[in-house]
């Protein structure tokens, strides 16, 4: 077992993580990660689905989602709230970003794993309906 951090800590972890994203630094992103992360987002989208390490999350998650939004008009996600218990983060954060068919402003609650100072995993909620919209134009049918 990894040594514990304190909450606060990993909390600071993970605003560093929003924070260089938000830079457009993913690089810096990518090195809060630990090599075997687990990344899973919710739901039954195209992107929705376990990325297992900092390659997949890297080429597959990341890699799908800029070829569907308008990276230089930049990404930003704000952290609303940061709860924080033993090694886990919960991030409540409202994303301000250009999908290819519209606003992607999604809202977010990331379930963070912590240790050693790394992101181990990562189990994102999020509005599944403006991924496909936003990010891939498909509209609910029959609503």
């Amino acid at each position: 077992m990894g040594q514990a951090m304190s909450t606060e800590t990993n909390k600071q972890i993970v605003r560093d993580f929003f924070a260089a994203l938000s830079r457009g630094e993913a690089q810096a992103a990518y090195a809060l990660m630990h090599d075997d992360v687990s990344w899973t987002i919710i739901g039954d989208t195209p992107v929705s689905k376990t990325f297992q390490g900092v390659k997949a999350v890297e080429e597959d998650l990341m890699g799908s989602v800029f070829q569907v939004i308008d990276a230089e008009a930049g990404i930003r996600v704000d952290v609303v709230e940061l709860i924080a218990e033993g090694d886990k983060v919960v991030a409540r954060a409202q994303g301000t970003i250009k999908g290819r068919y519209g606003p992607y402003n999604n809202t977010y609650c990331h379930v963070f794993t912590i240790r050693d100072g790394k992101i181990v995993e990562d189990i994102e909620y999020l509005d599944t309906l403006l991924i496909e919209n936003s990010l891939y134009g498909r509209k609910l049918v029959g609503a």
